[in-house]
């Protein structure tokens, strides 16, 4: 059948004019529907996810610790489980309209952690320390003896605090945190928690110059929360290379930090150990002078390799 120009079966043909062609307004279609990202609708159960599996670790963790105090694995992933969960706490703290009362969990959390801490850091200290011995064939044992001491009182109070501390409340955490979170918006819910964890993440800078110790170890902190909350948030990351970037940069940050803060912590003991020593009159060991000096550099050299890290971190990305 022919449509041609001046064809009767033309759409022109008179009967079937369309309505702009006899001077009518063309149809409004309707606006494209805009395609939402599919994981803006995920950061419900990703949350609860995350605080589940974390829970249910540091339960485990913990449970070990009861019949093996000293255990380095357990120490370690109590340690860094109780770092995760607070990370939580504080990314959670920001959702609009959303009060979740937590500080009963984060007491305990805290109790967990100064135990903890004593034990991983006592425990780092005597491996490092050794590795360094062997290099010239000769054993701090003072420093040692120290050592040994320390992870014996953190083993005693991890013994008395898995008597006192229950962490059932914990497995209960989770579930009655997706309840109170089932109102809030989720499209709402994702654009805010990922504003702030950018906002966190500009946040991330080196103190002044000659900043001591302390200084530098609330920056290494500071990281580590950013850290864990990118990674909580990393499956509902929208297609944006920023994010990724802001995971890396904050993971490297936080392995320099890392090895920095092992270095200056154990340069600091055996400087402390040092003077202890002299103080009570014992004789110090010219090995163990050089070794401070070498421990010293160590510590500075790693500061200079975070603080260059730091400095090049992107102001726009």
């Amino acid at each position: 059948m022919a449509f041609g120009p001046g064809s009767p079966n033309s759409p022109s043909a008179e009967g079937i004019l369309h309505p702009w062609e006899r001077g009518e307004a063309p149809p409004i279609l309707p606006a494209p529907k805009a395609v939402e990202h599919p994981k803006i609708n995920m950061i419900h159960k990703t949350l609860y996810h995350y605080l589940r599996k974390e829970c249910e670790a540091l339960d485990t963790a913990h449970n070990k610790l009861r019949s093996q105090p000293r255990n380095p694995a357990a120490v370690h992933e109590q340690r860094v489980g109780v770092k995760k969960l607070r990370a939580f706490f504080a990314l959670v703290d920001h959702i609009p309209d959303f009060s979740f009362k937590y500080n009963r969990y984060l007491n305990k959390l805290r109790f967990l952690q100064n135990i903890a801490g004593i034990s991983r850091d006592a425990q780092l200290q005597a491996r490092a320390l050794t590795a360094h011995e062997r290099r010239s064939n000769w054993r701090f044992g003072y420093a040692h003896l120290l050592l040994q001491e320390r992870q014996a009182l953190a083993a005693e109070l991890m013994v008395a605090a898995s008597k006192r501390l229950k962490l059932g409340s914990f497995k209960e955490l989770p579930d009655r945190f997706r309840e109170e979170l089932e109102e809030t918006d989720e499209k709402h819910l994702t654009t805010k928690l990922l504003e702030q964890v950018e906002n966190n993440f500009r946040e991330i800078k080196p103190p002044v110059s000659r900043a001591g110790h302390i200084a530098w170890h609330e920056v290494r902190k500071k990281v580590k929360e950013v850290y864990y909350q990118l990674t909580i948030l990393k499956d509902v990351f929208p297609e944006d290379p920023r994010y990724t970037y802001m995971l890396n940069f904050s993971r490297k940050a936080g392995e320099l930090l890392g090895k920095w803060h092992d270095s200056s912590e154990l340069s600091l003991f055996v400087s402390s150990t040092i003077r202890k020593a002299r103080k009570e009159q014992l004789p110090v060991h010219l090995k163990a002078t050089k070794l401070q000096e070498v421990l010293k550099q160590e510590a500075q050299e790693q500061l200079a390799l975070c603080a260059s890290h730091l400095r090049n971190r992107k102001e726009k990305f």
